[in-house]
């Protein structure tokens, strides 16, 4: 299963959310996308978003 996990900081217990990552990552195809950095192209959102929509899942944490 691929996986999409959009980091946004909205939780402040991440190491809980870290563990739960490693164990998906064991298992699924996960990719990470640290949505806090301003600095990003839009070739770079239209790429993100090409891999949110071709994820089955997406995860926002």
């Amino acid at each position: 299963m691929n996986i999409a996990i959009l980091q946004t900081d909205l939780f402040p217990d991440i190491d809980t959310m870290e563990e739960a990552i490693t164990h998906l990552e064991t298992i699924h195809s996960v990719y990470r996308y640290a949505l806090n950095q301003p600095d990003r192209t839009d070739a770079q959102w239209d790429q993100l978003l090409d891999e949110i929509i071709a994820s089955d899942r997406v995860l926002t944490i």
